[in-house]
């Protein structure tokens, strides 16, 4: 991902760049990709959950096909790329939580502290169903949208649902909170991967609720997944939670892939998946231009 991120930059160095926007609990980087010369921005993020890798693969398409259609002044779904470019920025960050997709891929010798993680594990070696950062807190627990009554939490170290001591305790997402609130975007999307639904309403009304809705219509007509009903007590904790309670903008979880239980998402599935997705950057971008 990291090679193919600086290769983006070197062939498309009129609209791409890159930056490290903070580093894991083991020391890697954490990258933000910007795709684009416009001053209204948007972000879209993945890899939130270690088992959820796919959602790198979605996005890392996005960008390239994205930067390739800039460069030919080509379209995509109807949308001319370079247009949309040419007055936003979109910005990708495509792996959150690499000690943990790491730890999934490669196992607890990728970790700093192999001992740890597998006692984290429950001393298993096979870690196909972890979620957590490598500390074994949930990153996506980690964000002060009613951080305090997070249901079932375990209360201590998981490979899933853990929310950590406190809201930002991890530095992943930390990382992401400041990177968040030095920009103003507009819209976020953050990709997951499992059950073809998408989560777009934390306690909004009135007006931002129409405004959230119409857009998660779009995504949802394109994709063909199902828009997940307002309810009255959400869990929290959620970078799209917080973002729409904090920046009071669109921001929406997207869950690709078919349900396929605690692992990651077959390969077989990806065309499918880029296909219904393929469009969703370049979509949310759009919006803040109309």
């Amino acid at each position: 991902m990291v090679k193919d991120l600086k290769e983006l930059v070197q062939w498309h160095p009129e609209i791409a760049s890159l930056e490290s926007i903070g580093k894991s609990v083991d020391g890697r980087e954490l990258y933000a990709l910007k795709l684009g010369t416009g001053k209204e921005e948007v972000l879209v993020n993945a890899s939130h959950h270690a088992r959820e890798h796919m959602t790198t693969n979605v996005v890392m398409e996005m960008a390239d096909q994205y930067a390739h259609l800039y460069k030919t002044n080509g379209r995509m779904n109807g949308y001319s790329v370079q247009s949309i470019l040419k007055k936003t920025s979109i910005y990708f960050v495509p792996m959150v939580n690499p000690d943990g997709v790491s730890l999934v891929q490669l196992g607890a010798k990728s970790a700093k502290n192999k001992a740890a993680v597998i006692k984290i594990n429950g001393g298993k070696t096979n870690f196909s169903a972890w979620k957590a950062n490598v500390r074994g807190v949930d990153l996506n627990r980690q964000y002060p949208a009613t951080w305090s009554t997070i249901c079932c939490n375990p209360g201590k170290p998981s490979p899933q649902n853990y929310k950590g001591p406190k809201a930002l305790s991890e530095p992943e997402a930390k990382a992401m909170y400041d990177f968040t609130l030095k920009h103003s975007f507009k819209a976020s999307a953050a990709y997951h991967s499992s059950g073809q639904i998408i989560f777009w309403h934390f306690h909004q009304s009135g007006a931002r609720k129409t405004r959230d809705y119409t857009i998660a219509k779009k995504i949802s007509n394109k994709t063909g997944y199902s828009l997940v009903a307002p309810r009255s007590n959400p869990s929290g904790g959620g970078y799209t939670d917080w973002f729409i309670q904090n920046e009071k903008k669109p921001g929406l979880t997207i869950e690709i892939s078919p349900y396929v239980g605690n692992r990651p998402v077959p390969i077989i599935y990806f065309s499918s998946i880029w296909k219904q997705n393929n469009t969703i950057g370049i979509l949310l971008a759009n919006e803040t231009i109309k």
